[in-house]
């Protein structure tokens, strides 16, 4: 009788132990899925946060995506270097070497007088042409070079655009002008310059399809231009 009231109780230790320990665990696994839960919501926070920065709602790294136009810096170059500083006064010399078409030719000194108080040293390819009221330098007939007061010129500075690329560093450069309408066949671009209170102009007339031989030729020309003092 008393062995087996032993084995009952035995039997029940064993039983409610079980339990405990069935219960124990239900609880862990009840604490685990609570922390998941949380921590999913989390990150979905975190993903749809993220999710609004990137649609630009809210700024994302600091507002990092900004359009690249408006952190280009403004042209410093713009008229910024002169061809000719403080015309110099002729000094007699009168030819030099100078580099035309990547070749180095013999250019001569002519003078503009006693239209204009200037001259300059004109390489070989071009050919001096005198007018009844002023010179010119030319090749190619169509293709040239006029100096003088730019009230000959028949333009108005208003009217004219910086168009050419290559030129618009040049202070002297103020715009250039087609001939012939909107499909020009003669491309012309203007300089100014004051000297002695008159308001100098220098045209550059070319055929369009000449311009990447004529522009640079004629931009070597015109840095060497001097004052003269004699009369011819």
């Amino acid at each position: 009788m008393i062995s087996n009231l032993i084995l009952i109780l035995a039997a029940a230790a064993v039983i409610t132990a079980t339990v405990g320990c069935s219960k124990g665990n239900s609880g862990e696994a009840t604490d685990n899925i609570g922390q998941n839960q949380t921590a999913n919501q989390d990150t979905g926070q975190q993903n749809k946060d993220g999710q609004i920065g990137n649609n630009g709602m809210e700024p994302a790294n600091d507002g990092a995506a900004k359009s690249p136009l408006a952190e280009q810096p403004a042209d410093d170059t713009a008229g910024s270097e002169s061809l000719f500083v403080d015309i110099p006064v002729h000094d007699g010399i009168s030819e030099i070497k100078m580099t035309i078409d990547g070749k180095e030719v013999t250019a001569r000194f002519e003078s503009l007088a006693p239209f204009e108080p200037f001259g300059l040293y004109v390489p070989s390819v071009l050919e001096r042409y005198d007018m009844e009221d002023g010179v010119e330098f030319e090749y190619d007939t169509r293709n040239l070079i006029t100096i003088g007061p730019f009230s000959q010129f028949a333009v108005k500075e208003a009217d004219l655009k910086k168009t050419y690329e290559a030129l618009v560093p040049f202070a002297e450069y103020i715009g250039s002008q087609p001939e012939g309408g909107d499909n020009p066949a003669i491309l012309t671009d203007f300089f100014a310059f004051e000297h002695e209170g008159t308001r100098y102009g220098i045209r550059f007339r070319y055929g369009k399809d000449d311009a990447a031989t004529a522009v640079p030729r004629f931009l070597e020309t015109i840095r060497t231009l001097k004052l003269v003092t004699e009369t011819k």
